[in-house]
């Protein structure tokens, strides 16, 4: 019965013995569970003498240890722990087990799951009410985990994915600066800004020889990354997220969309029609169908999708103007066709006001927005750290600690799980 016990609480320890349940027959609060700790000391833990009868039995003392959960109950182990006199030095000292550690309630299992529970998106309440241990314990134990996160100076990846993520309160800038391996898909390191002096502080620590073999990096068109190729990585050309190149001009048609509703009353038909039907305007091109009938609302009798579409454009030139720019950026990028984007940037016809600046951007981007057509690389695993992130702050209700926040986020990303 006892070895039985012992499998299921986890312990381990040869010479916790006798184990015994208090309370097996209360079904609320925390399982109470008596043991023995004793065994023979090789030495004194003070003086060090090795224990030739010098060491005698001294008492006993009551401790009590928190385990994790098991039976959907708290389980609360009170330990007998034996106490010990040397003769030599005439101090005491308690018997000791693996199990926990000195002067500590909480076990060492506890400990580990609870460095596991916090590299999933759940709560630090949440984490505490599940190892039957309080919200600062669980901080505590987080930021024991400090020292483990290790920066070598001396490596860097051969692709760097860029961005940025709302920061904390006490943090240095509005924005935090995110950087990731973009060849493993790696969370690398969160800073707490993302001005340009910051980067080239934190980049510098790097040598030489980790910052000349980063050759790519991928960002979207922020104005700052770009400028690290000059300082700090010389090798590296930037490539353009391809999402970031679509989702501008996407923007500047919708604003044309709107401009052009809004010279319709809001009882007008084509008023309704364009803003209700923006999203089949958005729809790439060769997506929509053109086989199925449907009603469509506020236009006459069924059409297909392809069809709609048509109808809509006809309403204004200027709209159907912007609309083929947006489907021809978006096959350029789709199917990496620089000739077609060229032809897009050169700017030869007369394009609409909110047209125009997106493109401006492009033109003035064009080196690494070509990169991006030559390149398989792009941001989206970024993204997807981004939102994950964004998540974590979610669950814990935010941060108000950097260094918190950072080594949660570390946790998150870079904690293997123990089998």
């Amino acid at each position: 019965m006892t070895n039985d016990t012992k499998i299921i609480l986890g312990i381990k320890d040869p010479n916790i013995k006798k184990l015994k349940i208090s309370n097996p027959l209360e079904t609320k609060g925390p399982l109470k569970v008596q043991a023995l700790l004793d065994y023979r000391p090789k030495a004194c833990p003070k003086c060090g003498v090795l224990n030739q009868k010098s060491i005698i039995k001294y008492g006993w003392r009551w401790t009590t240890v928190k385990l994790p959960q098991a039976v959907e109950r708290d389980i609360k182990l009170q330990l007998k722990k034996r106490n010990f006199k040397c003769k030599q030095c005439q101090r005491y000292f308690l018997a000791e087990t693996p199990l926990v550690q000195r002067n500590h309630t909480i076990s060492n299992i506890s400990r580990i799951s609870c460095l596991e529970k916090l590299s999933e998106t759940v709560s630090m309440r949440h984490i505490a009410s599940e190892l039957n241990i309080s919200s600062t314990s669980v901080l505590r134990i987080m930021r024991s985990y400090q020292p483990d996160i290790k920066t070598d100076y001396s490596w860097l990846p051969a692709v760097i994915n860029m961005d940025e993520v709302k920061s904390t309160k006490d943090a240095k800038g509005a924005m935090s600066f995110v950087f990731m391996d973009g060849i493993r898909n790696e969370f690398m390191d969160i800073l707490e800004s993302r001005t340009r002096y910051d980067l080239e502080k934190y980049f510098k620590r790097y040598t030489k020889a980790a910052r000349e073999a980063v050759k790519i990096i991928v960002t979207d068109m922020n104005y700052t990354y770009p400028q690290l190729t000059e300082s700090v990585f010389p090798n590296a050309i930037v490539v353009t997220d391809r999402f970031h190149i679509v989702s501008s001009v996407m923007s500047g048609f919708n604003r044309v969309r709107v401009r052009i509703m809004k010279t319709y009353a809001n009882s007008n038909i084509k008023h309704k029609i364009l803003q209700r039907y923006w999203k089949l305007l958005l729809k790439p091109n060769e997506e929509l169908d053109f086989k199925g009938y449907y009603n469509f609302t506020h236009i006459a009798g069924v059409s297909t999708e392809n069809s709609t579409v048509e109808y809509i454009l006809s309403l204004s030139d200027e709209l159907r103007q912007a609309y083929e720019v947006l489907q021809t950026v978006r096959r350029a990028v789709k199917y990496r066709d620089i000739t077609q984007l060229t032809t897009v940037l050169d700017g030869k016809d007369n394009y609409s006001d909110e047209l125009r600046i997106p493109l401006k951007t492009l033109k003035e981007h064009q080196e690494s927005v070509y990169n991006a057509l030559k390149y398989k690389y792009s941001n989206g695993p970024m993204e997807g750290i981004n939102n994950k992130i964004k998540v974590i702050k979610r669950v814990s209700y935010g941060f108000g600690c950097f260094s918190s926040f950072r080594l949660r986020i570390h946790l998150v990303f870079g904690l293997k799980k123990v089998a």
